[in-house]
């Protein structure tokens, strides 16, 4: 609306009363606004400290490659022989294979991992 209207229509209005009633509906609608407003915001700081945080953790567990390294090297170290290390595949054969719901899956596992240290 134009200014110049706005106020034509405040000085030819008669306001000697105001309306009570209007008064306080404008005045609840304020206010109810402006409390929607901050739960707007509340939940949207909410929301972003959620997405950041998950973000955050998942970024953390997605970056395992440091400790990796370490375990790796742990074994390096230890003077592991290879008797130690068939005894330790034979007992986690036997394991997955009575762990299995299908054997044939676990053996075909089986098959690939010896094709796999043969070719290296």
């Amino acid at each position: 609306m134009n200014i110049e209207k706005q106020i034509q229509n405040i000085f030819s209005d008669d306001h000697s009363t105001i309306d009570a009633n209007d008064f306080l509906d404008k005045l609840h609608a304020t206010r109810e606004g402006k409390i929607r407003k901050q739960q707007r915001f509340s939940y949207g700081i909410s929301s972003l400290v959620v997405v950041l945080l998950v973000g955050i953790l998942a970024i953390t567990q997605l970056n395992n490659n440091a400790s990796d390294l370490q375990y790796n090297q742990y074994f390096a170290d230890t003077d592991i022989t290879e008797e130690m290390m068939e005894e330790y595949y034979d007992e986690l054969a036997v394991y997955l294979v009575e762990q299995s719901d299908d054997i044939w899956t676990t053996m075909e596992f089986f098959y690939d991992v010896n094709n796999q240290l043969i070719s290296n």
